[in-house]
């Protein structure tokens, strides 16, 4: 499938980058109740985070494309807590994208831009209930890390880049 990734438009496309990101978080507690709080009214402080980082090459916020639509969205930096890992903050495919392969592409990209960062690995928190997201981690060679202190509802989980 022909994918391509593009920097997020923020004047263009941050209404949609907001559903995805709000999409992702139902996806992943089963509400949007705490997501309102983390983003702000209709997402401002979300966007004022995106603007701030859009010219630091050390964080990385892409729309997926397809065929002229936007099908998802990757939210990753090139550093961490963790020394010489990268943190990924989402991966993200609209339903009908999920399940057919298309994951696997955003995952090589993903790790592809981060070994160019001269990261050996990555870290992610994910939900302990998104068992769907939790299963194409695993299949990719993403291992459980450790429970999240901020976060009683997700885990770390780590790659090593090979």
């Amino acid at each position: 499938m022909d994918i391509q990734y593009k920097k997020i438009d923020l004047n263009n496309n941050f209404s949609r980058a907001l559903t995805f990101r709000l999409d992702s978080f139902v996806c992943s507690f089963d509400s949007d109740e705490e997501f309102w709080k983390e983003a702000g009214e209709e997402g401002c402080i979300y966007r004022n985070k995106l603007e701030q980082r859009k010219d630091d090459e050390a964080w990385c916020y892409y729309h997926v494309w397809h065929a002229g639509r936007i099908i998802g969205q990757l939210e990753f930096r090139s550093f961490s807590d963790w020394d010489k890992l990268g943190y990924v903050h989402l991966f993200y495919l609209i339903p009908e994208y999920r399940g057919i392969g298309v994951f696997d592409q955003l995952h090589r990209f993903v790790e592809d831009q981060l070994i160019m960062a001269g990261c050996s690995g990555a870290v992610l928190t994910a939900s302990k209930t998104n068992l769907p997201a939790l299963k194409a981690y695993d299949r990719h060679g993403w291992y459980w890390l450790g429970p999240n202190p901020k976060h009683a509802m997700t885990d770390f989980y780590r790659i090593d880049f090979s």
